[in-house]
């Protein structure tokens, strides 16, 4: 399909000589219901003929927040002017679903930003070191739960990897054409084929988008470049449906600093776990951790901050005492990956249990500077 939003400039042209507004087909107007009320601002977005019906059907059967579901479908034509050719859409008809206007889809708007547009909302993508920009991580993980919803009313979207079926309404991105339904395919599998296809369609443009947008492409940006990669070495796992996105979803890249944390606290539970301490004890075995062995070496130390440096000394079975308040026979972590690990969970709990005065985005941050990339790993394996 082409750019949903096409301008016809030599229609705009004709339509600013002989002033005939009425006779004029544009992306943007005003749905009436009632004469004698106000119109409601909406946009009409271009669909294949066949599909309007089946498309509007197939939104409005969606009771969601992340879908913007359309008003009408309609079919419009223009025969007026002299000088339009025989062959154009305009002359043909064009079938049009009708929604509530939005600004911009995600095409116009990355266009937009790639030329200095500044939206104080959504701008800058990345910001704290690496962190997601909290309306992107909210909206990406937004679209991924919707899709889930959509799939859930038996049906798919089918055109996910198309920009210009996200669009902007308020401070929120949503989906339109919703495209498909499930019923189309015999089989379960072949459904459940299907349903991750659409979520691989999203990461798929999201992959691309990100490096159209981050300067300096994904690759100055080793957070984001994580989780796409992680994305696709998921998808050869062979992963059913629901473990495929319950995986992807769950990455640090789309977690809070606290929730990023928690993580830790979680893993170090299954380590000393008798059900689940042998996973944990070969996935750390992994050339992936080799990385962060002697992790607590003397330069490492002291690169470390008071706070961080504090918790790694913290000894709960010797007092401090008035002479030397900071003084402490000896440290609890060795130099291996599974100390790591605990000393990270211990530095969650310290935050939480002794009130740290740093506030939980200077942790995370910190930690993330410190040793980069080991709670990707530890997602990854575990």
């Amino acid at each position: 399909m082409e750019d949903q939003r096409t301008k016809f400039e030599f229609v705009e042209t004709l339509h600013r000589e002989n002033k005939k507004q009425n006779q004029v087909i544009g992306s943007a107007g005003y749905l009436y219901f009632d004469p004698y009320k106000p119109p409601i601002n909406a946009v009409f977005v271009k669909v294949a003929g066949q599909n309007a019906k089946t498309v509007f059907e197939r939104n409005c059967a969606v009771t969601d927040g992340v879908v913007l579901r359309p008003w009408t479908y309609l079919f419009s034509q223009q025969k007026d002017f002299p000088n339009l050719p025989q062959d154009t859409e305009l002359r043909k008809g064009i079938w049009c679903l009708c929604y509530d206007h939005f600004e911009h889809d995600l095409k116009e708007w990355t266009t937009l930003v790639n030329n200095d547009y500044y939206d104080e909302l959504k701008l800058p993508i990345k910001i704290r070191d690496g962190c997601l920009n909290d309306f992107w991580l909210n909206s990406i993980r937004d679209l991924i739960s919707c899709v889930r919803r959509i799939h859930s009313k038996g049906l798919y979207h089918g055109g996910l990897r198309d920009r210009t079926n996200h669009v902007f309404v308020d401070k929120c991105l949503k989906i339109i054409n919703i495209n498909g339904s499930l019923d189309e395919f015999e089989s379960y599998e072949k459904r459940e084929k299907e349903k991750k296809k659409d979520i691989t369609g999203l990461l798929w443009m999201l992959d691309n988008w990100f490096e159209s947008i981050v300067r300096g492409g994904k690759r100055n940006w080793p957070e984001c470049d994580a989780f796409f990669t992680h994305a696709k070495y998921v998808d050869t796992l062979g992963l059913g449906y629901k473990d495929f996105v319950d995986k992807v979803e769950g990455h640090p890249f789309l977690l809070s600093p606290d929730d990023r944390m928690h993580l830790f606290d979680v893993y170090e539970r299954k380590r000393i776990d008798a059900t689940t301490c042998q996973d944990v004890k070969h996935a750390l075995t992994s050339s992936d951790f080799d990385k962060f062995k002697n992790w607590n070496s003397a330069s490492t130390l002291a690169s470390m901050d008071s706070h961080m440096l504090g918790v790694y000394h913290y000894n709960p079975n010797r007092k401090s005492t008035s002479h030397n308040p900071n003084h402490h026979k000896f440290t609890t972590y060795g130099g291996g990956v599974k100390d790591l690990l605990r000393y990270l969970r211990n530095l969650n709990h310290h935050y939480h249990e002794q009130k740290l005065v740093v506030s939980m985005e200077d942790v995370d941050r910190r930690v993330r500077t410190q040793f980069g990339g080991f709670l990707e790993q530890l997602y990854k394996h575990l």
